[in-house]
């Protein structure tokens, strides 16, 4: 039987774990917190980001940041550039409503611990360059990344997402793209960029555009699936 000293043992880690992700969720620190007061102090010292009315560099070069504040007001947001480069310690993104946002360059650049972005909105984007580029833990994208927009190609956007697994592109693709630095694409995740890739035959002006898949990705396809890309009018590599 459990004394009354272990109930209150475990009660306590109880609470100091839902203190820990409260505070982490606000935007605080607890790493150095092993008291009561401690917590009390972090909780006291969480920063404020109601003033924050764009994304750019919001968290840059933050390092102990695990998770985004649930308290960002994201769809106020016209930029994301650089808006967690180099979070090194960020381990999840929550779904950001980012349908103002016309650029995410570098926005989780070098995020080597993130394994999960829940949600981005980028119907408004015109470039993803490098937006998730080194993220070597990131496994998936949880919602469909609208491409409609898109005017730059986007050759450095997945470079380095070596573990990345699930995503889906929605709307139609009229840029060049690279998909050899996510070399564990799942067949689901590349025919939805496939499918997004526009049929470049019915466009007025004639274009040249091309999709590298690399050879990993090619080999997981079949000969008829590879073969959308080409009667699209695209050069597959």
């Amino acid at each position: 039987m459990r004394t009354d000293l272990q109930l209150i043992i475990g009660r306590l880690a109880v609470v100091r774990d839902r203190m820990n992700e409260l505070i982490s969720s606000k935007g605080g620190e607890t790493q150095s917190c092993n008291t009561m007061y401690q917590y009390a102090n972090a909780i006291a010292t969480i920063p404020d980001f109601s003033h924050i009315s764009n994304g750019i560099e919001t968290f840059a070069g933050n390092t102990l940041l695990e998770r985004i504040p649930e308290c960002i007001n994201s769809a106020a947001f016209t930029s994301m550039y650089r808006f967690a480069k180099g979070c090194t310690a960020l381990k999840q993104v929550d779904r950001l409503y980012t349908s103002k946002a016309t650029t995410f360059v570098y926005a989780f650049h070098g995020c080597t611990a993130l394994k999960q972005i829940d949600g981005l909105d980028t119907s408004a984007a015109t470039t993803l360059g490098e937006a998730f580029h080194n993220c070597s833990s990131l496994v998936k994208i949880g919602s469909p990344l609208d491409v409609s927009n898109i005017t730059s190609q986007l050759d450095t956007t997945f470079v380095g997402c070596s573990s990345l697994e699930e995503m889906e592109f929605t709307g139609t693709l009229k840029a060049d793209i690279w998909l050899s630095g996510a070399p564990k694409l799942s067949i689901a995740s590349l025919m939805s960029v496939i499918n997004s890739l526009a049929d470049l035959n019915l466009e007025t002006t004639p274009t040249s555009k091309r999709i590298i898949l690399g050879v990993k990705n090619t080999a997981k396809l079949s000969a008829s699936q590879l073969s959308i890309i080409t009667d699209k009018g695209w050069a597959l590599e």
